[in-house]
């Protein structure tokens, strides 16, 4: 009986190549710009500027208003003097201003809208800080990812560089007599797949450097690639209470949170206020000139002056009195929300410490398997080239040993993110 055996032709171009030119970056410099580049944030500081605006808004409420008008026209009058009497056209040119003064001296709702506005900017500082709390994190994360896919690289350069070898060392056997070809076909088998599995490990890597490009605000297509596998990151939190105490006190979202309340009961005040009087200031002045061009008038100039102290208070209207009812269920309202908040916050914390601890147990459990591994295909690389051992054996030891150094690499890296994620939900990553 004869066996036939496909030839494999292996080619290298259909394969992804090495990234070539691609710039790397420290972890401090993609914290810095994610900080500060990504869209998100900028957002984030467009609606602190609003605020700001709104503030300013307000605040313009302590100066009095004044407002100007001028006017120029011609006119045109035929009117009866009296009955029989053919009437008298009269055309002129008139000349006309203005000038009116009014202050709100004392109002009630003004110094709480101001404050309300103060609050409002105050919860777009925390959101900025929130926005590049979580531009971090994920920018953190991509570094360490990225990281990882460069290693995951150099771990597939490994498993191909075996592969070759086994491969030309079961030729030679082959050669020798005391092997089958089987195992030289079977060998070349376990190299193409090797060179597939870099092609995708390169893509991958490629992808990675691209995500990081976008964390940090880059166009995707920019690559850029972590000047260092990974980035260690301190201890912070001993146990759950910690972790939880540590979001509590430094979570920007809980500060905004607690300022949107803040804000809301101001508003609330302002519609109180609105229930009572305003007391003001109001001046007027006008100057007018008078050209009579046909007819009877009086020409020149005519000026008139007026001020007066006013009370003005809206306490009829009900919309004015129910107002403050609806301020009130919306502050109240955000006080729920705000407490849920520190609920789910202090939540995320907890979630995210046992997370971390069970990324290092992972991780331990990792090491030790490709210990164990390492120890088996050293075994049978030995019982194989002394012929004892199959080819099979050999390579079913490989792929454990390739699995574990995988797995080993993956969570090291999901060790550091799950670090990274504790330090963000404590409110102190990038600090």
């Amino acid at each position: 009986m004869a066996f036939v055996f496909p030839v494999l032709v292996l080619s290298a171009s259909g394969f992804a190549q090495e990234p070539v030119d691609v710039p790397a970056i420290t972890f401090s410099e993609v914290l810095r710009a994610a900080q500060r580049d990504p869209p998100a944030v900028a957002v984030a500081y467009a609606e602190l500027m609003r605020a700001q605006a709104e503030r300013g808004y307000a605040k313009a409420g302590w100066y009095p208003s004044l407002v100007g008008q001028a006017s120029a026209g011609y006119g045109y009058d035929r009117r009866r003097v009296l009955p029989g009497v053919a009437g008298i056209d009269s055309q002129s040119i008139e000349a006309r201003a203005e000038l009116s003064l009014d202050w709100a001296a004392l109002n009630v709702a003004r110094g709480a809208r101001i404050d309300a506005a103060e609050a409002g900017e105050r919860v777009q500082r925390f959101g900025v800080d929130a926005a590049r709390a979580r531009a971090s994190v994920l920018a953190a994360e991509m570094y360490l990812r990225a990281g990882a896919a460069s290693t995951l690289v150099d771990d597939a350069k490994l498993s191909l560089e075996r592969r070759t070898h086994q491969y030309d060392a079961a030729a030679e056997l082959v050669k020798a007599g005391t092997r089958s070809p089987v195992d030289v076909q079977r060998a070349k088998i376990e190299v193409l797949s090797a060179e597939y599995g870099l092609s995708l490990r390169r893509n991958d890597e490629l992808a990675s450097f691209a995500a990081l490009a976008a964390a940090i605000g880059r166009p995707a297509n920019e690559l850029i690639r972590p000047a260092a596998s990974a980035a260690d990151f301190p201890a912070v939190a001993g146990n759950p209470a910690r972790a939880k105490e540590l979001a509590e006190k430094n979570r920007p979202e809980l500060r905004g949170a607690a300022a949107n309340v803040s804000a809301l009961r101001y508003a609330h005040d302002a519609d109180i206020g609105e229930r009572w009087p305003t007391l003001g200031v109001a001046a007027n002045g006008s100057m007018a000139y008078l050209d009579v061009r046909r007819g009877i008038g009086i020409d020149g100039d005519q000026y008139t002056a007026t001020g007066e102290i006013y009370l003005r208070w809206n306490g009829f209207d009900p919309a004015v009195w129910n107002k403050a009812s609806v301020s009130d269920a919306t502050a109240n309202v955000a006080g729920r929300d705000r407490d849920a908040l520190v609920h789910s916050v202090g939540a995320e914390a907890v979630a995210a410490y046992y997370a971390l601890e069970r990324a290092k147990t992972e991780h331990s459990r990792a090491v030790a398997v490709l210990d164990a591994a390492q120890v088996t295909r050293e075994a049978q690389n030995g019982r194989y080239t002394a012929g004892v051992g199959s080819l099979l054996e050999l390579l079913d030891a490989e792929d454990l040993e390739q699995q574990a150094r995988q797995q080993r690499i993956e969570a090291e890296r999901d060790e550091r993110i799950a670090a990274a994620q504790l330090l963000f939900t404590c409110g102190m990553l990038g600090r």
